[in-house]
């Protein structure tokens, strides 16, 4: 039986968990949340509820809950409902969520040691209350206690290990959670790290006290426009209107969330029945003295350890509300190049109680395998790789330059044939007879059609705040592009996790035009799209069980794009939508731009597409599975693992499945060749460069074709990808080496050692020639 290990961040507004077995680690899911609130509720039964449920009980009984329980440590036991429920009780309730989670993974095992995180500043008998915690819900287990700061520089030491140290031993770490901030700096002992000089920090600057900023920005606005029912809110201690102001607080959380992302947020209040909002620059003013308190006090720990910044090896930032753009962009400018981030903030803590807790599991050190290089000796054709693409003999890269970007035509030798420079670069396709490029221009896109020369055949202008989907087959290219209407959607408005809005297309014809060109949009329809909501923020992995818009692609037989429209119809209460029924319009669109309609997909049926490729039959890629239609003959080709995703891929002459069987976190790989009587297996692996259910172009899944050849980017273990060539019925590992290693095809791959393999590789890489 495998031996496993839990590390555990019990927060003051949330709480993570990861776990460790030997050769991985690895953030767990409760009830499909990596974060999950710390509220506790002790329900009229007298049984204390933890978590997202207890989250969701808050608006009936907000006098039984307690949103903060941390907060209570070393105080006197919290009144719930009336009744005194003391801190370890409630803190137990919170741990028995992923301990019990993580058990159900491993045939109920106990873990074999189990990591509980605690701030610096906590005194001993502080501590003592994690221990006792620890005691109830895992009597008799191995417990060890970290300081929060130490786990997530053991986290980010492993991630970072590429970076070197270059005699630097220090690090530090500033963290900003949901309830305080702590800032501390840690010098490097053997594997581990000690806390050095003072630790600073504010227990009252966090993210719920910006949450509470929001909160009156908005009081501010209801003032104004429901006056008598903010009135109420504001002063009335009854329970409808206590649940209320817990109602509204969690809109100010979501519009805060929002702005990580988006410019501004409109927030529904149903019981005033009107929408609030706030633009990123009104809540940058109302918490800007604060975060630039936090690197006041980050700047004297640094002062404090008899360290100067450029002694650090880092500045690691970490707990959820240092993902807010105005935090990072004050750092950056002071800081420079040593500030170092994590895709999820809020889960690096428990990442490194759960690194730090691995070592009871193998006596190999905790710290990231050394990088070396280019790690294979490949040759060199270029670096600052965005992203490169093989057609027709030719190589073309997209490349980050001293001043923007640069799009090049290389000769197989790697010489630059012709380079066109751009601004900064968003995306591009290839085909045989065309390069489309999208070049962002503040709130415009400029799209080029060039020649396979690169030479500029056109230019057309769109006015978008959105990134737009590209597609070309052969001397035809689509952009297609969200409508202005586009915004962000969850449950406080009745709707899952996603986005709605429009659908539009341009369609590019090459012409010798040089001037560019202002295009209108042509409407294709509504599209919602729905997403995996994986920490209440990030919105970029498509549901694969849901009815959901999908990026268009080219429908495969040379004259028209695919296109998926997830819709919804719905009855309202005021601005709330109380009744959703989803569908989903599976259509193409031709030369000129014409949607044609290939089938309605209607709630009744339970068969939502998430991929259509058109050659001799309809090949679809469904919540079901891989999928043949021919006339009404539909087979089932492969079924889709229940937390994964599938995807055809169309070479030559073949058509090959792709099953990723997790997509979070992503994990297991499996090929199959396409025989009309069965499936054909060709082999299974770690996991896939990128993430076949990703939306963003870091992420997409590493496939790329190559006439008759299928090139894949796979993990191989911790650490170390691969190149495989699949031709017919054989794969074949070509090349493997620490670091990503991505194809590119004709025998050239991008490498990257510094990035790890998995989801994303957001750093240019280096051009190499694969063996042969």
């Amino acid at each position: 039986m495998t031996r496993w290990s839990l590390g555990v961040d019990l927060g003051t507004s949330f709480s993570a968990a990861a776990i460790a077995t030997a050769d991985r680690v690895e953030s767990i899911e409760v009830s499909g949340e990596r974060r999950v609130p710390s509220t506790v509720l002790l329900d009229e039964s007298g049984r204390l509820v933890a978590g997202t449920l207890a989250q969701r009980m808050v608006g009936r009984a907000p006098d039984r809950a307690e949103r903060n329980p941390k907060r209570y440590v070393g105080r006197r036991p919290m009144l719930l409902g009336g009744e005194p429920v003391t801190v370890q009780r409630a803190m137990a309730a919170l741990l028995e969520l992923f301990v019990t989670e993580a058990r159900r993974r491993f045939d109920g095992a106990a873990p074999a040691s189990l990591v509980l995180t605690h701030p610096v500043a906590w005194s001993p008998a502080q501590r003592q209350v994690l221990l006792e915690v620890a005691e109830v819900v895992l009597p008799g287990r191995p417990v060890e206690l970290i300081e929060e700061p130490v786990a997530a520089a053991v986290h980010y030491s492993h991630t970072h290990a590429a970076d070197g140290i270059g005699g630097r031993d220090s690090v530090a770490v500033y963290d900003l959670g949901g309830g305080t901030f702590d800032t501390a700096v840690l010098a490097v002992e053997g594997s581990g790290f000690t806390v050095v000089g003072a630790p600073g920090g504010d227990p009252e600057i966090g993210g719920e006290t910006f949450d509470e900023r929001v909160f009156h920005h908005f009081g501010a606005q209801l003032t104004r426009l429901a006056p008598e029912w903010w009135e109420q809110v504001s002063t009335n201690p009854d329970r409808r209107w206590l649940a209320a102001a817990g109602e509204l607080l969690t809109e100010a959380r979501l519009a805060k969330e929002s702005l990580s992302d988006y410019e501004d947020a409109s927030q529904y209040v149903a019981g005033a029945d009107i929408d609030v909002r706030i633009t990123r620059a009104e809540f940058d003013a109302l918490v800007g003295e604060d975060v630039r308190r936090t690197t006041r006090l980050l700047a004297q720990s640094i002062e404090g350890s008899g360290r100067a910044p450029g002694d650090l090896r880092g500045i690691f930032l970490t707990g959820g509300a240092s993902r807010i753009p105005l935090v990072q962009d004050t750092l950056r400018a002071q800081y420079d190049g040593l500030v170092r981030t994590w895709q999820d903030p809020k889960t690096v803590v428990a990442l490194g109680a759960a690194r730090w807790a691995q070592r009871a599991l193998t006596a190999r050190p905790v710290t990231a395998p050394r990088r070396t290089g280019t790690g294979a000796g490949f040759p060199v054709l270029a670096t600052e790789v965005v992203d490169a693409q093989a057609v027709n003999g030719a190589l073309y890269t997209w490349s980050a330059g001293p001043e923007g970007h640069v799009v090049r035509k290389l000769d197989r030798g790697g010489r630059v044939e012709r380079e066109l420079p751009m601004a900064r670069v968003t995306g591009w396709t290839i085909s045989d007879d065309l390069v489309l490029v999208a070049e962002r221009r503040e709130q415009a896109v400029r799209v080029h059609a060039l020649s396979p020369e690169l030479i500029i055949r056109s230019t057309t202008d769109l006015v978008t705040a959105h990134d737009p989907w590209l597609v070309a087959q052969g001397s035809l290219g689509w952009v297609f592009l969200r409508g202005p209407g586009t915004r962000p959607v969850d449950n406080s408005v009745g709707l899952p996790w996603g986005e709605t809005g429009d659908l539009q297309v341009v369609v590019i014809r090459p012409a010798t035009s040089f001037a560019p060109v202002n295009a209108t949009p042509r409407l294709l329809g509504p599209a919602a799209t729905w997403y995996i909501n994986e920490d209440g923020a990030r919105r970029r992995l498509l549901d694969p069980a849901m009815p959901t818009s999908v990026p268009p692609t080219a429908l495969g037989d040379g004259r028209g794009a695919a296109v998926v429209l997830g819709k919804i119809t719905k009855r309202r209460t005021g601005l709330r939508s109380s009744v959703v029924v989803p569908s989903q319009t599976v259509a193409t669109v031709d030369s000129d731009g014409n949607l044609a309609v290939v089938a309605e997909q209607q709630d009744a049926t339970a068969l939502w597409v998430h991929q259509v490729v058109r050659r001799e039959s309809w090949y679809l890629g469904t919540n079901v599975g891989l999928e043949t239609y021919a006339g009404t003959d539909r087979k089932l080709f492969v079924e889709r693992p229940r937390a994964g995703a599938v995807r055809w891929v169309a070479t030559a002459n073949r058509m090959y499945g792709v099953v990723q069987d997790s997509l979070v976190p992503n994990r297991g790989l499996a090929l199959h060749l396409y025989d009309e009587r069965s499936p054909r297996p060709l082999g299974t692996f770690p996991g896939l460069l990128g993430n076949l259910a990703s939306v963003v172009p870091a992420e997409a899944a590493r496939l790329r074709v190559d006439g008759e050849l299928l090139w894949l980017g796979a993990q191989v273990g911790e650490g170390t990808s691969q190149v495989l060539r699949v031709s017919g019925g054989r794969v074949d590992q070509v090349a493997a080496a620490e670091g990503w290693l991505e194809p590119v095809g004709q025998g050239f791959a991008l490498h990257s050692p510094e990035t790890p393999p998995g989801d994303s590789r957001t750093a240019p890489a280096t051009l190499v020639r694969l063996p042969e």
